[in-house]
């Protein structure tokens, strides 16, 4: 990810101030893993004594957050003093430099985003906020929509790569991208922030946090518009002029928490997204040819997520039973109107997913050095979609629902031997409805040398995915050329999506300064689901096998105080028993570059830069044809400066360089963009 000052280590050159990446190994074969730590949510850390120096911790990789040093999965931890820093101005944006990530927006921001992990198939990464899973029930393969979500109120990412269903479930096969909002700490204050900018951008936020006895509160509100670009490359605007494709973003947040007595603490977390983007959707005219340049087609979202737990310390702080609740609600609409001389579709689609998940968590301490966890968990999901397209008087509507339960049973064992041996086991047995069992499991142990601060770790889990409730029950109409000809129908047959993978890790640090190190992952995907046509018709089906496998290395500098560096390369291999469609818009090389430097105390300059090579993708004016897109670097800066200890300007520059790229073809991105603001705390 990007890099970080060094933290206060429990040794010399050990982790890093910027809760880092513990991915290590060469090219050659030896890597360094990192992170396999889950935990609902952090509110028992707040039981730290404050008296002593406690160590990093990672929340997301065990069923209580363990310290960094006692991981061996690899992670990534995006903190806030990195999203500021760096001036990310969503979620999607400071994933993009997390080593074996690639992020693909297809069309304006704001528009569906999706990530691949370590070659895995979108909807093959589990997204959480606090702990709570958000993947989409309604979209097509369920995976999450990360645009939109803001980074106003987040306190930190924390991604875990490889599969982790035997702590989450289903849909954990690449990885877990866990997002924990802020709390609130220390005297009320209030925030407020605008900046404006090229390409019509004004983005306003406010937020205001701190503490009353025992509660605790963050609040934040957030306002992005922009005008955007022209998404539509020239080549397939026709005779059609250029446009501007624009997004507006709402979002509202609120998190308190309480300490109850000596044992009982809880907290309640809200947030409201909605979005409006505009998307230049495929249409077709009259005589039936394709529209790419479609001025009138518009995507909007509502997403609605509520989570609460109750966390307790007992039996002297040896029992810790933790229970949460959470709820999401995500409604998605497409709307697409005739244009003069232009598409005649009058479309209008709506999606609606929920999941409401209960879960009952338990940490013992066995020993100082063995903690036993235990669980159980309640999901339901439900989807509802309806619509209708019109071509010129044919209307084909479209409409589906379907609802699912799961319960799951899980344990899990860390067990920490001095400072140089660690290892966490975790098993779980998945009870989905109206499909067979499931159980799955991680071993994931390591070793330290503090002698020559060399790390050594490997991880071995199993993971699954249920097929979404779409692939199994969903109905849709299918288009070729614009024209609506045929339509996809859902397998309720299907089997879940299963996966073995494996990563072995060697890290190495050089004294205060430097550290490096490479992770070599294996991934094996079963009965992968695929769209496959018959005619003009489709449905899903399980194809053989899908193998990922590749290489996450670093190297970390830091000169000085004041100087961070840090340069990530990833490669990733991708191999289909039948299908092709199942390797695109997934980079063969990335890389990802990462500087700060404090000029003088109060004045930071940043710097990240991305290339990406692909190798592979689907034109979207073709059907069947596969193309390269070859490689593409877009440079961003950044740079504050504190006016005084209220007052902060800001400054950035996206995409420096203005080159010309299609993250998903036929969807240009942004070119060069300037924007600055200021920032006033009181």
């Amino acid at each position: 990810m990007s890099l970080s000052p060094r933290t206060g280590a429990m040794r010399p050159g050990w982790p890093r101030k910027r809760d880092r990446i513990l991915n290590s190994m060469t090219i050659k074969g030896w890597g360094a893993c990192a992170a396999l730590t889950l935990a609902a949510f952090a509110a028992t850390s707040a039981h730290a004594d404050e008296a002593t120096v406690t160590p990093e911790l990672l929340v997301s990789a065990c069923v209580e957050p363990i310290p960094t040093k006692e991981v061996s999965s690899s992670y990534t931890i995006v903190t806030a003093e990195e999203i500021e820093k760096f001036q990310y101005q969503d979620v999607t944006d400071a994933l993009r430099s997390v080593p074996g990530l690639h992020v693909v927006p297809s069309g304006a921001r704001g528009t569906v985003t999706s990530v691949f992990t370590r070659g895995a198939n979108s909807n093959q990464t589990l997204v959480l906020v606090n702990g709570m899973p958000i993947n989409d029930p309604s979209s097509p393969g369920g995976a999450t929509n990360l645009a939109g979500i803001p980074l106003d109120n987040v306190a930190r990412i924390e991604v875990v790569r490889g599969p982790q269903s035997a702590l989450y479930g289903s849909q954990a096969i690449g990885g877990v991208i866990n997002i924990i909002t802020k709390s609130g700490a220390g005297e009320p204050s209030v925030t407020a922030r605008i900046e404006g900018g090229t390409l019509g951008t004004l983005n306003t936020y406010a937020s205001t946090g701190g503490t009353f006895g025992a509660t605790d509160y963050f609040f934040s509100l957030s306002r992005e518009d922009t005008d955007g670009n022209d998404i539509t490359p020239t080549r397939l605007r026709d005779t059609r002029g250029e446009e501007e494709d624009g997004t507006e973003t709402l979002s509202a947040s609120g998190r308190i928490g309480t300490t109850f007595n000596e044992n009982v603490s809880g907290s309640i977390f809200v947030q409201y997204t909605d979005a409006e983007a505009d998307t230049d959707s495929d249409g077709s005219t009259a005589g039936f040819a394709s529209v790419y340049q479609n001025f009138d087609s518009l995507f909007e979202s509502k997403r609605l997520f509520i989570g609460g737990d109750l966390s307790g310390r007992f039996l002297d702080g040896k029992w810790r039973p933790h229970f949460s609740l959470g709820y999401t609600d995500q409604k998605s609409e497409s709307s697409d109107n005739p244009d003069p001389g232009g598409s005649i579709y009058l479309d209008r689609t709506t999606n609606e997913g929920q999941t409401i998940k209960a879960a009952f968590d338990n940490a013992f301490d066995l020993t100082p050095e063995q903690t036993l966890s235990f669980g159980g968990s309640y999901t339901r999901d439900k989807f509802e979609s309806s619509g209708y397209r019109d071509l010129g008087g044919f209307v084909i509507p479209q409409s589906s629902d379907a609802k699912t339960d799961a319960f799951a049973l899980y344990a899990g064992d860390h067990i920490s031997v001095g400072d140089r041996f660690f290892a966490t086991i975790s098993a779980r047995y998945d009870m989905p409805e109206d499909m067979e069992d499931r159980f799955t499991f991680t071993f994931a142990p390591g070793i330290y040398n503090p002698e020559t601060d060399t790390r050594v770790t490997v991880s071995y889990g199993t993971g699954f995915k249920t097929p979404s409730l779409y692939q199994r029950y969903g109905f849709d109409v299918n288009t070729f050329g614009g024209f609506p000809s045929g339509v996809y129908r859902g397998n309720p047959d299907l089997a879940p999506e299963k996966s073995r993978g494996f990563e072995v890790g060697l890290e190495q640090g050089f004294g205060s300064d430097v550290r490096t190190g490479a992770t070599w992952f294996e991934t094996k995907i079963e009965d992968a689901i695929s769209i496959v046509f018959v005619g003009a018709n489709s449905t899903a089906i399980n194809i053989d096998e899908l193998d990922t496998k590749g290489v996450e290395a670093f190297i970390e500098y830091n000169p000085f105080t004041e100087l961070t560096t840090r340069l990530d390369y990833t490669l990733t291999i991708v191999n289909s028993d039948q299908f092709a469609s199942s390797m695109v818009r997934r980079p063969r090389h990335q890389l990802n570059f990462t500087a700060s430097w404090e000029v003088i105390p109060g004045t930071v300059l940043s710097t990240n830069t991305e290339w990406v090579d692909i190798d592979r993708d689907i034109p979207r004016d073709g059907f069947g044809f596969y193309l390269d897109p070859g490689p593409y670097t877009v440079v961003n800066i950044a740079g504050s400066h504190r006016l005084t200890d209220n007052v902060k300007l800001t400054a950035r520059v996206n995409n420096l360089l203005d080159a010309h790229y299609e993250p998903a073809n036929g969807f240009v991105a942004p070119g060069i963009e300037a924007l600055a603001g200021v920032e006033v705390t009181f």
